[in-house]
């Protein structure tokens, strides 16, 4: 790690907030932890510390690209909270970062760590850079540049990277290779989402699936459902392909999936691992000869037993939910549903378990590959998949019990575990200073 003599980089002073629209995924972020900082009747001084990101740090990554061309990216790092433990957040590389969404997926982090009982705090980071548009070596150059850049955030003790948006193995990798060349020594630890030779871990390739199969199953069994489920996935990305195969490993029948390009739909089940094969080949599901072509709006109303939204946020929204015809929505994106929409679900009958529990397999499954790193000892497949069934189901009752005890939405419920947990254990560690 860097010496004492280290200069530290300076917080960029901040400006003041945006306007919050409606479908801001902050906006929906903030009002459903002032809902549930009311209920729980935070203590004032707690509300004004958990209503802001710990630190927020911008910084700037200058790169050549493959012309030799010099661009000048804008790298970021949002750390939320650090009450119960190091920060764990995405790296994300998206031509359109906003920091008002990472400021939201940083706080979402914080509530759904604490709510699956997980001792990490909520950071997210990223780049405006889009890996999709340049050849391998310029993005190598940018994720190594914004890991350097970051330094003195990261650590196994302070904030360690995951993969987010478009980021993946190669990239942690690269994040970690980066980080170990500094410090001299190869720590593993500080980044998860790893190949499995450099300490990642059996079961991420299938954690958030296998979360939200086993999540869609108890809820259908609550309400009575005992069938195998018809499945309507919205996406075709990492996490909409490990929701398809896990539901399919497990007998439930994939009536459409899609994304930006286009949707198909089979009403008899598609080929998941054609159509999968199909947009790896392409790149998009549009031109799937294995069903009918369908837009983006009528998956989302077709008539199944369980929607699925695995893409992007805020893609439920006000417009489209009064057409949404499932019995039951699991989130398996991040903030997929926004608040009005979730009103006008609840007013219509359809339960909705929320991303803080359907995406749960992704902290989970980073907390076990930080657990294997920082013991030296690797988990088996059976270890991983029965520690990650059995955290998933006691965070959803206990859910279950404070959506019934306070009677809120579990959406709420799940929030207001989260802010319990840390706001008491920050009144435990009191205020320094």
């Amino acid at each position: 790690m860097p010496d004492s003599n280290t200069v530290h980089p300076v917080d960029e002073p901040q400006a003041p907030s945006p306007e919050l629209t409606e479908e801001s995924p902050f906006r929906s972020m903030m009002e459903r932890f002032d809902e549930a900082a009311q209920i729980l009747g935070l203590d004032p001084d707690l509300y004004v510390v958990l209503r802001r990101p710990d630190r927020e740090f911008k910084f700037a990554i200058p790169v050549a690209d493959e012309h030799g061309e010099i661009h000048v990216y804008n790298g970021y790092r949002i750390r939320h909270n650090l009450s119960l433990g190091p920060c764990l957040g995405g790296l994300r590389l998206d031509a359109e970062l906003k920091r008002d969404e990472l400021r939201a997926l940083a706080a979402w982090t914080t509530w759904k760590c604490a709510a699956l009982g997980v001792p990490f705090g909520g950071s997210m980071g990223g780049v405006n850079f889009d890996p999709r548009k340049h050849p391998a070596a310029v993005t190598e150059k940018v994720v190594r540049r914004y890991t350097a850049g970051l330094l003195d955030f990261l650590g196994p003790e302070r904030d360690i990277l995951a993969p987010d948006l478009r980021s993946h193995e190669q990239i942690m990798a690269w994040c970690m290779d980066t980080y170990s060349m500094h410090t001299r020594h190869t720590e593993n630890a500080v980044v998860v989402g790893k190949p499995e030779g450099l300490g990642g871990t059996l079961g991420r390739e299938r954690a958030i699936g296998r979360g939200v199969c086993v999540l869609m199953e108890k809820r259908l069994a609550d309400m009575g459902f005992t069938s195998k489920a018809q499945v309507v996935i919205q996406g075709a990305g990492i996490v909409a392909a490990q929701v398809a195969r896990q539901l399919s490993a497990y007998g439930h029948q994939i009536l459409a999936m899609g994304d930006v390009s286009g949707a198909v739909y089979r009403p008899d089940g598609l080929d998941i691992e054609a159509l999968l094969r199909h947009r790896q080949s392409t790149g998009v599901v549009q031109g799937f000869d294995g069903g009918d072509a369908i837009s983006n709006e009528e998956l989302l109303a077709l008539p199944c037993d369980v929607l699925i939204p695995a893409a992007a946020s805020n893609q439920i929204t006000a417009c489209n939910a009064p057409q949404v015809q499932a019995k039951l929505m699991v989130e398996a994106a991040n903030g997929p549903t926004t608040g009005r929409a979730e009103k006008i679900l609840s007013e219509r009958g359809i339960p909705v378990v929320p991303d803080l529990l359907g995406n749960a397999g992704s902290v989970i499954i980073a907390y076990f590959e930080w657990v294997q790193n920082r013991m030296g000892y690797k988990w088996s497949q059976e270890e991983v998949e029965e520690r990650l069934d059995r955290m998933v189901l006691e965070a959803y009752d206990r859910a279950r019990a404070a959506s019934g005890e306070h009677k809120v939405s579990l959406r709420l419920a799940t929030c207001m575990l989260g802010v319990d947990r840390v706001s008491y254990f920050d009144q435990l560690r009191c205020i320094y200073g």
